[in-house]
Parts: structure tokens; C-alpha cells; sequence
């Protein structure tokens, strides 16, 4: 069995890898007023001037600068220095301020805490391997009243695979086992369709939304909503019923105050 500070480290590698051709929005997006927050998740969080923020798995930090933009204060997560280098180098680019902090989001330092809102986005809940443990750490460090957003690809989506019209497989078991690489390189980190997959070990994970939901409430914090969410786009050569599956979802919860 593999430890998971070797699988951090692994996973590590993997990133850093793809660092150099993971750019995200460029700064021209956010100057001329884009947001990489998508409206269901503005609407979900409410305003967040004045309110802070902590951004886990951020890669180069779209989201992170977003929320800065919107006068929240900011601390944002990742493992990979390189993404992280991009972030930093993009917020001062936009002109806002955003502490990019080099940590695994399972071990984070204790001074990481007192947070309003805590927020993962798409294709970073797969790299949590112990959700009962990650969603304990999460809770501990969110202020009473304050919110937990998971936005992510719909787990049902990470084990179908198109294999043509109006017709799937299962490629990965719903029920949570260790994945390691892609047996659907559509799985795979979006970057790697046009670089292909680099040739390091790296290792995911499916949780399923039961197992999620239950690793939330165990940890203390109230459900507020789950919404899933089509996107055609994720079932290819499904065409009209590609809006009939779940592609997404947003999770929301709150510490008791």
C-alpha cells in the first residue's frame, strides 16, 4: 500500500508537469471583468466582501483572484509550487492581493483557520483520499456560521464513459476505490487531451455522493443544499439526452453557530 505522503509526493510531480501548460484565464479576463466563480456559485455564497476565504486545490488561482475582486480576504491552497508561481504572478497582474499558500490540503498548518467561506473547485475533491478526515479538518477551521462549498464533477460522470451514440460503460467503480491514471482520458485533467497524460504515477479517487454527504454531516456541519447540474458537454455523441444525466454538482453546508 502506497502512503499517502508518497502519493502527495507523486501527485506533486504529476502537476508540476503539466505546471507549464496550465495558464487558466489569462489576466485580461479579469481586468475587463470576467469571473471564474460561475453564477450558481455567486448566488450560492452570496456576497463576499469582507469575508474570508479559503481556496483549496487553487492551481493557478482563477477562482482565488475572483473572490479577491470581490473584497474578500483571501488564502488559497495547492501542492504544486508552479501553479502556485502562475497564481501569485496573475493576482499581482490584476492587482489584487491573495496569500497562495504551498500545502497539502489534508495536512494543513493550524494557523490556516477562521474561515467564512471554505471552497473546493472541479477536479479537486478526486485528490482527497479520507473524506471523514478532510471534511473534520474543513469543519475545524470554518467560523461558526460559515460555509463550505464543494463544486465538482457529479461522481456518477467520473465511472460513465460515452462509447457512442446513446451508449455508455462503466469504466471506474462508483462505490470508491483508488483510481491510478485514466481509463477515460476524458477524466483526466482537461490540459492532458492536448498534451497527453505524463508518464508519472498519480492517484485519484471517487467518492460517491452518499459518501460525501455523510462525511459532511459526521463532521458537524449542516447540509444547506445539493444541487445537481447537467452538461452536455461532459456526455459526447449523447446529444439530446447528454441534459438527462448529472455532469456536476454544488454542495453547500454551514457550521452551527
Amino acid at each position: 500500500m502506497v502512503e499517502q505522503s508518497e502519493v502527495v509526493r507523486q501527485n506533486r510531480e504529476y502537476w508540476e508537469r503539466l505546471a507549464p501548460h496550465r495558464l487558466g484565464e489569462p489576466v485580461r479576463f479579469f481586468l475587463e471583468g470576467g469571473s471564474a466563480l460561475t453564477d450558481p456559485e455567486l448566488a450560492l455564497l452570496g456576497d463576499v466582501r469582507g469575508r474570508r476565504v479559503l481556496h483549496l486545490a487553487c492551481s493557478v488561482g482563477d477562482e482565488a483572484v475572483t473572490f479577491a475582486q470581490r473584497g474578500a480576504t483571501v488564502t488559497a491552497v495547492d501542492i504544486a509550487p508552479s501553479h502556485l508561481a502562475t497564481a501569485r504572478s496573475k493576482a499581482a497582474a490584476v492587482g489584487v492581493d491573495v496569500d497562495f499558500v504551498e500545502q497539502d490540503m489534508m495536512t494543513l498548518d493550524p494557523s490556516i483557520t477562521g474561515f467564512d467561506v471554505i471552497y473546493i473547485s472541479w477536479g479537486g475533491l478526486c485528490w482527497v483520499p479520507d473524506l471523514t478526515s478532510w471534511t473534520h479538518s474543513i469543519a475545524d477551521r470554518l467560523n461558526p456560521g460559515g460555509t463550505l462549498l464543494i463544486s465538482e464533477h457529479h461522481p456518477l460522470w467520473e465511472v460513465l464513459t460515452v462509447r457512442g451514440d446513446n451508449t455508455l460503460s462503466i469504466t471506474t467503480d462508483y462505490f470508491g476505490t483508488p483510481r491510478d491514471g485514466y481509463t477515460d482520458p476524458l477524466k483526466a485533467p482537461q490540459i492532458t487531451q492536448h498534451l497527453g497524460t505524463p508518464d508519472l504515477p498519480h492517484r485519484s479517487y471517487v467518492h460517491n455522493l452518499g459518501a460525501i454527504v455523510t462525511a459532511t454531516l459526521t463532521a458537524g456541519l449542516t447540509l444547506t443544499s445539493l444541487q445537481e447540474l447537467p452538461h452536455p458537454e461532459s456526455y459526447p455523441a449523447l446529444g439530446p439526452q447528454s441534459t438527462q444525466l448529472p455532469a456536476t454538482y454544488h454542495l453547500t453546508a454551514t457550521r452551527p453557530t
